[in-house]
């Protein structure tokens, strides 16, 4: 159970620190900024192994959250890396996460 909680905590720390790293970026500049698309993929591959890290029962009894899709996400980042599309990134960043950090707030454990 501690390591679902800390998995979910990185989930919600790397979706945050995506969100930080394009604040007052348009898509076109993040498309010419390899260096902030590299700390992104990052951050989408640490989403993904955070996620696989989940054990099942936690993923069942949260099923409503995309848990395929976000794994899935990351294998396609970490073995199609030479076909990632900075448009489809953006995307992810700008709407995928936001609801991601949303259906995650609820499963954070309490902060002091």
């Amino acid at each position: 159970m501690l390591r679902d909680q800390q998995s979910i905590q990185d989930i919600q720390q790397a979706a945050q620190e995506k969100l930080s790293f394009t604040l007052g970026m348009d898509q076109a500049s993040f498309a010419a900024d390899r260096r902030t698309q590299a700390a992104v993929l990052y951050d989408i591959i640490v989403i993904g192994e955070a996620a696989n890290r989940l054990s099942a029962a936690f993923r069942e009894r949260h099923f409503t959250i995309p848990w395929k899709n976000i794994i899935g996400m990351r294998n396609i980042l970490a073995h199609q890396y030479d076909d990632v599309d900075p448009d489809k990134v953006w995307k992810v960043i700008h709407q995928d996460i936001p609801e991601l950090m949303a259906m995650m707030a609820p499963l954070l454990p309490d902060q002091p």
